[in-house]
């Protein structure tokens, strides 16, 4: 990443079981998991980057 032009944010988590879970359902190699959420969870997002 190009020091000059990336952005770096601190993220604070106050949950870190929680997040550690969502993390790994997002990002393990198991697939159907992954769907499950984003499916059950599409309509709570409220930023998306596009």
């Amino acid at each position: 990443m190009d020091p000059k032009t990336r952005k770096m944010f601190q993220v604070q988590v106050s949950d870190a079981e929680k997040a550690m879970e969502v993390l790994n359902i997002l990002m393990g190699e198991e697939t159907e998991p992954r769907k499950e959420f984003i499916f059950e969870n599409a309509k709570k997002v409220r930023d998306i980057d596009w």
